[in-house]
């Protein structure tokens, strides 16, 4: 399995860096509004330090906003999905090949190389991320590789980690959006920063760059939006729908790995879309991009906020008949 860092992780365009340069000063801007040293230092440590690199660096180089807004999901499969990747980046996989894209012309093996084949020239995984337009490569272009592929090992794969999934894919302006929506959610809900404060810094760091945000962008009258979680509508220092839950009870752990058991609690902070991502369209906008609860998060598996609204209401509706007529919900009458 690709077990590495993504190819050319440290390699940028002029856009990469231009685009990476704005989250910086965001969240420098969102730091500065937060009372006291201790605050500042730890937002930067955990959520607001941004790595000049496509992959937020290695450890924890960039934090959980560069992660989280800017970054693919890390991948170690037998495939050339980055282990990381700029949303933006212009190389994608999909079924089919969605209408913002492009289509490769054929996908071939050079040795133990993918080579990408793009208007007769031919592209290897060290230079996609250069490529001016987003291309794909779809289902089809790899049958005719597949047997040889499948004999590939960890490092074959690590060498190709060039492309991210359709799905995964983002605009730099939407990515860039999305980091200051987080940020604003971050710093309102833990660091004791007014959220109107924290709107306004991020719209001032956008105009030092002569960026004008997209209308996905959400207006100051939508600021309790980015606050909330999404799905139960508490807040995100809060416990899901302001519930006392009990604690979990303590696992057994190896004492010489760390421990992940806080980022699986119900109250743990997760990226969450409103609208599940499609491989067809692009869902990864400011718009629908929010901080969640991970109870809420995993609630609703792969569906949108308003389909699982609608279930659990289902779901209550059904309690409450079984209540008023002490018989089971799927109960069937012969009478």
């Amino acid at each position: 399995m690709a077990k590495g860092r993504t190819v050319s992780a440290t390699e940028l365009t002029e856009g990469d860096t231009w685009t990476l340069e704005i989250c910086r000063t965001v969240t420098q801007a969102l730091a500065d509004l937060i009372p006291n040293s201790e605050g500042r230092e730890d937002f930067m440590k955990n959520y607001g330090r941004v790595h000049l690199s496509r992959d937020a660096g290695l450890g924890r180089a960039g934090a959980k906003l560069q992660r989280d807004a800017l970054c693919t999901r890390e991948r170690t499969d037998k495939a050339p999905y980055s282990n990381r990747n700029l949303r933006w980046h212009p190389l994608i996989v999909a079924m089919e090949v969605p209408e913002y894209a492009k289509e490769v012309e054929e996908v071939v093996i050079d040795g133990k190389s993918l080579v990408f084949i793009i208007n007769g020239d031919l592209w290897y995984p060290k230079d996609v991320h250069k490529l001016e337009e987003v291309y794909c490569a779809p289902f089809d272009k790899w049958y005719d590789v597949k047997d040889e592929l499948i004999q590939w090992t960890d490092e074959d794969w690590t060498k190709n980690s060039c492309l991210i999934p359709a799905m995964e894919y983002s605009t730099s302006e939407y990515s860039l959006e999305t980091f200051a929506v987080l940020g604003i959610a971050v710093v309102s809900n833990f660091y004791d920063v007014v959220p109107l404060e924290a709107y306004n810094v991020t719209l001032n760091a956008f105009e030092k760059y002569d960026y004008n945000w997209s209308s996905e962008y959400p207006r100051q009258n939508e600021i309790e939006e980015i606050i909330l979680c999404p799905l139960c509508l508490a807040p995100l220092n809060s416990p899901p729908a302001g519930l006392n839950l009990p604690g979990r009870e303590e696992i057994f752990q190896p004492p010489w790995r760390r421990s992940k058991r806080e980022e699986g609690a119900a109250e743990s902070l997760q990226l969450l879309h409103t609208i599940p991502l499609k491989e067809s369209r692009i869902y990864h906008t400011p718009g629908l991009v929010r901080y969640g609860h991970r109870w809420c998060n995993v609630a609703m598996a792969d569906h949108s906020v308003d389909e699982t609204v609608d279930f659990m209401r289902a779901v209550v509706e059904a309690h409450e008949r079984k209540i008023q007529t002490d018989e089971p919900a799927g109960t069937i009458r012969c009478d």
